[in-house]
């Protein structure tokens, strides 16, 4: 099991567009309904996410057969991190209209989320049948085609995707977490360079170059990247973690104990970070406490315990050679 973690940073494209309706002359229950929509439009364009919703929820109550109301207020809820609503509006959006595409496309990426790549294969396929020149289809199904291990298939739907769009940092970012899986760690380097010049404040592209690097032996220019990451994501867990790694692999186990700390701090449901620190603490002699950080590991995840137990047997192989058992 790897000590890195590569996040894939998910674009559901279409979440972020926002559709106008030309308003009816006359009065009648439609043309409230578009009213109400394009007042929601323009509040959710401000970020006023509730106020958005109640526009959309008086939309809907005019016309309940008002497919754009139903997907708009999904986006909506996407943006508050309410998924299960959000796919619930997905659903009706699509039952009311079978050619919503952007629909399909960001139902996909919240099953995506939600742990579903078959649905987000399916979503994503019924919108290229739809529109096979839309990047985001193609970059969803590529991030579901990762998430079951298909590593080649996703990397094909990423190339598709970059061909129908060169300029996104994000379809980059995925394409080199793919190429990283597939051990092509020139690859990765490159479309996360590529990735950062487009979007240079993009944190999650500098963690995963840094990964990358750190996987080639090059922990100097990972260090780089980690710190550029934290810089402009503080609380990003997924860097301290891979950066305590680096410390560790350098021999600065006080350096590479405060990361996993703060990893800990950040995300005290990550059994992993507690391994990781207990191992450190094992190299420094210091038993009970890594004891208590692999008891906690193996409470919060029990298909742990082989793999800890041989990093554990690797820790305890390493003190020998040092002329220092445990």
């Amino acid at each position: 099991m790897t000590s890195r973690r590569i996040l894939a940073a998910l674009i559901i494209y279409h979440l972020s567009v926002w559709w106008v309706v030309t308003r009816a002359t006359a009065q009648t229950p439609a043309a409230t309904a578009n009213s109400y929509l394009d007042r929601g439009n323009a509040l959710a364009a401000k970020g006023k996410w509730e106020r958005a919703i109640a526009d959309f929820d008086v939309a809907i109550a005019f016309d309940h057969n008002f497919a754009r109301a139903y997907y708009n207020r999904a986006v909506v809820r996407y943006r508050q991190g309410s998924l299960a609503e959000a796919l619930d509006d997905f659903d009706r959006a699509i039952q009311l209209d079978l050619r919503l595409t952007e629909a399909y496309v960001d139902r996909a990426g919240v099953r995506y989320l939600l742990g579903d790549p078959d649905g987000a294969i399916s979503d994503s396929n019924r919108a290229i049948e739809l529109n096979p020149r839309l990047a985001a289809a193609w970059n969803n199904r590529g991030l579901a085609r990762g998430l079951k291990g298909d590593h080649a298939g996703a990397l094909a739907d990423f190339d598709r995707s970059i061909k129908l769009n060169l300029r996104h940092a994000e379809t980059y970012n995925n394409r080199g977490v793919t190429r990283f899986h597939l051990r092509d760690l020139d690859g990765a380097i490159g479309d996360q360079t590529r990735a950062v010049k487009l979007k240079p404040d993009f944190a999650e592209a500098y963690c995963d170059r840094g990964a990358a690097r750190q996987a080639k032996g090059d922990l100097d220019g990972a260090l780089v990247d980690y710190n550029r990451a934290l810089a402009l994501a503080p609380r990003f867990a997924e860097v301290w973690f891979n950066r305590g790694t680096l410390w560790n692999a350098r021999g600065d186990l006080g350096r590479a104990e405060a990361d996993f700390t703060r990893v800990i701090e950040l995300k005290p449901g990550l059994a992993d970070a507690y391994a990781q620190r207990g191992l450190v603490r094992l190299l420094q002699g210091r038993d009970s406490e890594a004891r208590q950080d692999f008891d906690r590991c193996l409470a919060l995840d029990r298909g742990l315990k082989q793999s800890l137990e041989r990093r554990i047997e690797e820790a305890k192989r390493h003190l020998a050679g040092r002329g220092q058992i445990p």
